[in-house]
């Protein structure tokens, strides 16, 4: 089974916004990474930036068509991971909902 150009489509939107750093004003509520440079964070942690596009890819969820149904949602979880561990020493951010294992799982 192939990949749907919907999927492909979404998941181009995805990183591009990642990469740009305009992922905070697509997620539908910009307070989760606001004033944080995740890019700048990241960029040495390759490990914490695959684990933020798992927790994306295991969210979506797509139709019989393979259109996506929850591109903003799957956008928001890998946001709320991106936020976790890019937040500093001390800082007290807690994940709502917390995060289950099928989400964080790389396969």
């Amino acid at each position: 089974m192939k990949l749907s150009d919907d999927f492909k489509r979404c998941f181009r939107h995805f990183v591009y916004y990642y990469t740009n750093g305009t992922l905070p004003f697509v997620i539908g509520d910009d307070s989760i990474l606001k004033d944080i440079d995740y890019r700048e964070a990241l960029k040495k942690e390759a490990s914490l930036v695959e684990q933020a596009f798992a927790i994306y890819a295991n969210n979506i969820e797509m139709d019989e068509h393979g259109k996506v149904l929850n591109q903003a949602h799957a956008m928001k979880r890998a946001a709320q991971w991106i936020r976790l561990v890019c937040r500093e020493e001390g800082e007290k951010y807690q994940v709502v909902p917390e995060f289950e294992e099928w989400e964080t799982f790389l396969h």
